[in-house]
């Protein structure tokens, strides 16, 4: 076989590639939502965080309309709830996010709006809590998440919404300021991939001024990138990352709550999934295994809760890097395949 024709073949087999992977990842679309225990106590403006294979549901609104220093514990193995030391506040809104075994959780709202700078830092191994530093910044409906060793408060609102962000490095037990967001506001929604924070939606002060907002954070540069918005703008929402990717759900207007499940491919794009089988607002995710867990959220806008808990998984899905290795294997063999056949007629 001539170069030529090798090249010619080779680059058939790229394009190809392209092609494929968009269909292919069609054909395997396999979305599935399944309904499991509901979480023992409703509530919304929840957050839930997964530490090994447990989801830890912490804070938020009762049926009241107080906050709760609850917390309730998902296991995912055997579909099954239980109760554990309860927060030394009753918080809403609050931020948290998992360090190793021990969870961090940060500001949020008490005695009604009273924005708090507080940290309680709950260890999952010995069922206790401990109060660390407290934040620069007392806020509520923010957002967090660890990269590395540093937990990054993003956002949120105290009287207005904020662009503010602020580190607590857990080696040296202190708070940083950051650069600040490009844009301001609160009821939002984060998720680390390859240790950059997205921070996706949002809104400010009142669920009409929702935000398509998606903004992303290198803490290695200590700079931020606008990035394409998302289709749906919404405040109240959810996001969770999974296989270097973000998927967003939920979230609310003032004509009623959003079961919209839409993701956020780094360097690609947007898709639209399916939809989640209960709109709401106000709700936590969390990413165990191959799954994304949405659990609570209110199923009206404002004050309503709901122990709604549902998992989204395709069991069909391959990683785009698997798509290519498949289409590129199959090319290969093609190739060498043809390579044999004209060797064996040209003796």
């Amino acid at each position: 076989m001539s170069i030529v024709v090798f090249a010619f073949l080779f680059s058939i087999l790229i394009f190809s590639i392209a092609l494929t992977q968009s269909a292919f990842a069609e054909e395997l679309s396999g979305e599935i939502w399944e309904s499991l225990s509901l979480m023992p106590t409703p509530r919304t403006e929840v957050v839930a965080v997964p530490v090994g294979e447990k989801i830890y549901a912490i804070g938020g609104f009762d049926r009241t309309g107080r906050g709760t220093n609850i917390v309730e514990v998902f296991d995912t193995k055997n579909n099954s709830w239980n109760s554990v030391s309860s927060m030394p506040e009753r918080l809403h809104h609050v931020g948290a996010a998992a360090y190793n075994e021990e969870i961090y959780v940060v500001g949020g709202y008490k005695n009604g709006w009273n924005p708090s700078d507080s940290l309680f830092i709950y260890n999952t191994v010995t069922d206790t809590w401990r109060v660390g530093p407290s934040m620069p910044t007392a806020r509520g409906a923010l957002t967090v998440q660890f990269i590395g060793d540093t937990l990054y408060a993003v956002g949120g609102a105290n009287t207005i919404a904020l662009s503010l962000s602020e580190a607590f490095d857990t080696r040296t037990n202190s708070w940083q300021t950051k650069a600040p967001m490009p844009t301001a506001r609160e009821h939002l929604s984060s998720a680390v991939v390859e240790d950059k924070l997205y921070v996706i939606g949002g809104r400010v002060m009142t669920m009409a001024l929702n935000l398509g907002a998606n903004e992303v954070y290198d803490p290695k540069t200590n700079s931020w990138e606008i990035l394409e918005e998302m289709p749906t703008p919404r405040g109240g929402l959810t996001s969770s990352a999974i296989n270097g990717t973000i998927f967003v759900f939920g979230g609310e207007s003032p004509f009623g709550t959003f079961d919209q499940n839409e993701q956020y491919i780094p360097n690609q794009g947007w898709q639209t999934h399916m939809q989640m089988p209960n709109a709401r607002h106000g709700l936590g995710s969390a990413t165990v295994n191959d799954r994304i867990y949405v659990i609570g959220g209110g199923i009206v806008p404002g004050l309503s809760v709901s122990g709604l808990n549902e998992s989204y998984y395709n069991p069909n899905y391959i990683p785009e890097f698997g798509l290519t290795l498949i289409v590129l294997s199959a090319g290969m063999g093609m190739m060498i395949y043809l390579f044999r056949r004209k060797i064996r007629l040209s003796h």
